[in-house]
């Protein structure tokens, strides 16, 4: 029996045809090595938990279709964070991981079916993992590498199962927890370009004790990965805009810029700005900054991993299980220098650092050669010397240095708990596990608002001739903004600021189940029903505690956050039967009834506030096997998620968001009265009709906010398939499946663009729900501005999503003349997107994100996309190649209709093909080399421009997460094993 698909439980001694179990699964990589018929006589074989099912019968399939990915596919891809492997397989798109930079939070996550993180399941031998914030993520690197055994993933929903979370499915890691001996291995690898190095070591020991009662296991890893930045690429070493290539860098300069026109300097461009030049004199807008060089296309890590597991038969019928985790994992982020980004600041008219030409700009905006009345209260045709005007003001501060944030996750977890036979055919267990992550976050390089606005105010000291501060205060140093290269580094030093948070999250879980044979069985069928009950206790907290700059939003680069003090309880019930109606008839070689249901009660606080809720989650489906060789699958599934500890207990907090398109910003109202007059209502003066800035390299000020009255979300999932292993072609293996999963009452945040649309598109009523969740900043009407500016995408339960589409499996396994060549293993899994469903409210439309990406349809989402991988196998030789196919994809704003495809220089990006090659080579019983080649072509990522999509996918010109940013890539490693 091929032991490498099930997670051991217990052992017994039976005979069957392990080709029943093999026929519940979609294997995702080279297929295994099934036992032939002959073979099936008395083995020695596990009763088996597929993930999918908390039933332990080796004769009963499982009915969700599961893909299994083995240890040494991962290992021949030259994987050393098992994120990088998950995002290529086709039910995933790329969530966050060492490609993400700007927007990456220092996890590797996994997003099945384009659904979200939060809608992906993760554990490790059946059993949650601990999260590493407070949105309920699990950090993928946290989960060592060289000791998983095989990884299954399920896709669609699995909450009667598994509970909360299971929306587009599991992912469930099973250890070596077998491993007897010492194992070595290490691995180095470097880009053709001489960067992105990655060097992984891990030590595995393992083996039996006291009179072999017991068994136990431990792992020790580290990995250090070094960055590439996007100035080292020609694709990415200059920012370019979606619609042209043009410069599409940011108005915040190193000159400093003021927003808005003044009838003394020129305005060729049309840009609404103004720079200085190194004098201090006003000139027109002197071209963007480019900020790319400064980005990461790949994030610098380093991680430790300990992991141990242990068993130990207590007595003949009762065993003690564990397991201790710890992993420790940094990731440094950087983008480029901070600056003031036009937040509002109060300037002096008599700064020094203010040309006379400069003061007679800002003073005579009509242009007429008379100081404007607001600066000469006296009506002298002079200035006051008391006189300020308010800007909006952007300062590139290259002075600071790079923002760089680092994260440091250090993560533990214990699990404990004991199984055994209760009676013949019932096995009982009962666990309890605790973990717990410390989250530091530094945040360094910034700028601090207060102090920016204090050194601003220079003034002339009447006395000693010398440039002081306004207000001398807190040891102030003037600072002279106006021009390239004219901030002093004691200014600098007084103006710059680091700012840290730290996170705890705790996860505790208590648990039992008794699973066995049914107390009946149907005259038809030739076994009984098998069944699991059981309950769980799950307790999670979350405190986050930002400084005193953050909380106040007295940082300008990072933004702010806030406090987040809450937990959520939930005791859960369920049970899950499936029951045998006719077994080795004509026509009906099985027929099995699956059915489970799972009921939930949870108890939220948020500080004072508390809320509760119950709901209830269940299962029906079945398989009817007509012949041994052909399988038909289905099921049915009612799945939720719950509010996690972020969603219901995060305040309102500033922060930046992604907007293509501001319908008040430059002409748009001009010349249409009712747009203008909502533009006026919803925060635009008059006198700026015209002249509103747009978003700033496609980004704006926003508003996140939790809400403690969230419910959960509820989806049903239909899957639909048939497994074909004709007896006929020994090796060959089809698995077809349909699935449609569709959630509604999904917690949304909105997407900035969605409520900038039904504001001016849609409500057209400034008293409306969307328009009045836009803040405009007060000095020049526009979206970017000071912590009070903004759009509100505070969440809600007002979204829709559904998905559904089509996943295939081959394998084909068969010996190259008789064996004496070797064994060839074909492989191919791929899956076709139908349709990818998201509406952020009723009202709205509904919008079909397959094959698109964008502002909307943030990640890529290609209709079809395949692996498929060979495999040699002659003697100690191995040589494994893969190839990935990614469809096309669309920018999703042309999708839609609200542009056409001249609006953008590459409005799609074609479809990809990437091919992998590795070997390895087995020298002697101990020592195993390998060496790989990823991106054997070196194709490099389509160019579509910065602003093409979101912040966080789309950087560096390009989707790196998606479309390899390194190019070819080669690594080797080396095995020893005693």
């Amino acid at each position: 029996m091929p032991k490498a698909i099930f997670h051991i439980n217990r052992r017994l001694k039976t005979g069957v045809s392990a080709l029943a179990v093999l026929g519940s699964l979609s294997v995702a990589t080279f297929p295994l090595t099934a036992v032939a018929a002959e073979e099936e006589e008395e083995l020695t074989l596990e009763e088996v938990v597929v993930t999918g099912s908390r039933i332990q019968r080796e004769d009963l399939t499982a009915n969700s279709p599961v893909s299994v990915l083995e240890a040494g596919t991962i290992k021949m891809t030259g994987t050393t964070n098992v994120e990088e492997f998950l995002r290529d397989i086709p039910q995933a798109v790329a969530g966050i991981g060492a490609q993400a930079n700007n927007g990456n939070d220092g996890g590797a996550t996994v997003d099945l079916r384009n659904l979200g993180e939060e809608r992906t399941l993760v554990l490790v031998d059946g059993k949650r993992f601990v999260p590493f914030d407070n949105q309920g993520f699990v950090d993928l690197s946290m989960i060592p590498t060289s000791l998983i055994e095989r990884v299954e993933v399920v896709t669609g929903g699995a909450s009667a199962v598994y509970g909360s979370d299971a929306i587009a499915g599991v992912v469930n890691f099973i250890m070596r927890d077998d491993f007897e001996g010492l194992e070595m291995d290490a691995q180095y690898g470097i880009s053709e370009r001489g960067d992105g190095e990655r060097a992984d070591f891990s030590v595995t020991v393992g083996g039996s004790f006291a009179g072999d009662r017991g068994h136990a296991v431990l792992n020790i890893g580290y990995t250090d990965q070094k960055a590439v930045t996007q100035g080292d690429r020609e694709f990415s070493e200059f920012a370019l805009a979606a619609a042209d290539f043009s410069p599409g860098g940011s108005f915040t300069t190193p000159d400093g810029v003021i927003d808005g026109t003044f009838a003394l300097v020129p305005d060729p461009n049309g840009d609404q700005a103004v720079s200085f030049d190194q004098n201090g004199n006003l000139v027109p807008f002197a071209g963007t900054f480019n900020f790319n060089p400064f980005n990461l296309l790949q994030t610098p890590q380093k991680k430790w991993t300990a992991t141990a597991l242990a068993t130990y038969d207590v007595t003949d019928n009762i065993e003690f299980y564990s397991r201790a985790s710890f992993a420790n994992n940094q990731v440094r982020t950087i983008i480029a220098p901070t600056g003031t980004f036009f937040f509002p600041f109060s300037l002096n008219l008599n700064n020094p650092f203010l040309s006379a030409q400069a003061v007679n700009a800002l003073t005579d905006q009509d242009g007429d050669g008379v100081v404007d009345a607001e600066f000469d209260a006296d009506s002298d045709g002079v200035v006051d010397p008391d006189a300020n005007i308010d800007i909006a003001f952007g300062r590139r501060l290259p002075e600071i240095g790079t923002r760089d944030s680092i994260y440091e996750n250090t993560a533990y977890q214990f699990v404990g708990g004991f199984t055994g036979d209760l009676s013949d055919g019932i096995v009982w267990d009962v666990f309890a596990q605790y973990g717990r992550t410390k989250r530091t976050q530094n945040f360094v390089n910034d700028v601090s608002f207060s102090k920016a606005q204090q050194g601003m105010r220079a003034i002339t000291d009447p006395v000693t001739g010398e440039i002081v501060c306004e207000d001398p205060s807190g040891g102030c140093v003037p600072v002279n903004f106006f021009g390239a290269g004219n901030i002093s580094e004691e200014a600098a030093r007084f103006i710059a600021l680091n700012l840290a948070e730290v996170n705890n999250t705790e996860q505790t879980i208590v648990g039992g189940s008794l699973t066995g044979d049914l107390p009946l069985q149907l005259p038809s069928a030739s076994n009984p029903g098998a069944f699991a009950v059981g309950f769980e206790y799950r307790k999670e907290s979350n405190e986050s505690l930002p400084d005193d700059n953050l909380v106040s939003g007295n940082s300008i680069g990072f933004g702010s956050s806030t406090p987040v003090d809450a937990n959520f309880r939930v005791w859960e019930f369920f049970a899950e039967t499936k029951i045998p109606l006719v077994q080795d008839a004509t026509f009906a070689e099985s027929l099995v009834l699956d059915a489970g249901v799972r009921v939930a009660d949870y108890q939220n606080t948020v500080g004072n506030i508390e809320n509760s809720f119950t709901n209830w989650t269940y299962k029906i489906g079945g398989e009817w096997a007509p012949i041994s060789d052909l399988r038909f699958r289905g099921m049915f599934q009612r799945a939720v998620r719950a509010p996690n500890l972020r969603e219901i207990g995060l305040p309102k907090t500033p922060s930046t968001g992604d907007l293509t398109t501001d319908p008040c910003a430059g002409a748009n109202p001009v010349g249409n009265a009712e747009l203008t007059a909502l533009c006026i209502a919803t925060g635009v003066q008059p006198d700026d009709i015209g002249t509103v800035n747009g978003p700033i390299s496609g980004q704006i000020n926003n508003f996140l906010g939790g809400n403690p009255e969230l419910e959960p979300e509820k989806s049903n999932t239909f899957t639909l398939g048939f497994v074909l292993q004709p007896e006929a072609v020994p090796g060959l293996s089809v698995a077809l499946d349909y699935y449609s999963i569709e959630i509604k009452n999904v917690i949304t945040q909105f997407a900035e663009q969605s409520v900038v649309d039904a504001c001016y598109n849609i409500e057209k009523d400034a008293s409306g729900e969307f328009c009045q969740r836009i803040a405009r900043n007060p000095l020049n009407g526009s979206l970017n501005g000071g912590t009070e500016t903004g759009v509100d995408v505070s969440l809600e339960n007002a979204a829709f999503d559904k998905t559904q589409g089509i996943d295939l499996s081959i394998n084909y396994g068969f010996d190259l003349n008789d064996g004496e060549m070797g064994r060839i293993d074909l492989a191919f899994t791929g899956t076709h997107v139908i349709e990818t469903l998201t509406r952020d409210a009723d009202f709205l439309e509904t919008d079909d994100c397959a094959g698109l990406a964008g502002t909307t349809c943030l990640r890529p989402d290609p209709k079809w996309r395949f692996n498929q991988t060979v495999q040699w196998t002659y003697d100690a030789l191995t040589v494994f190649l893969r190839w990935q196919y990614l469809s096309k994809v669309t920018n999703d704003t042309v999708a839609f209709g609200e542009a056409d495809e001249s609006d953008f220089v590459q409005p799609v990006i074609p479809a990809a093909h990437y091919f992998d090659l590795s070997a390895s080579y087995t020298i002697n019983d101990n020592v195993t080399v390998r060496a790989g080649i990823n991106n054997l072509f070196d194709r490099q990522p389509t160019v579509v421009g910065n602003d093409f999509g979101g912040t966080t996918e789309n950087s560096g010109n390009v989707y790196p997460a998606v479309y390899d940013p390194i190019g070819r890539y080669y690594f080797f490693g080396i095995n020893t094993r005693f």
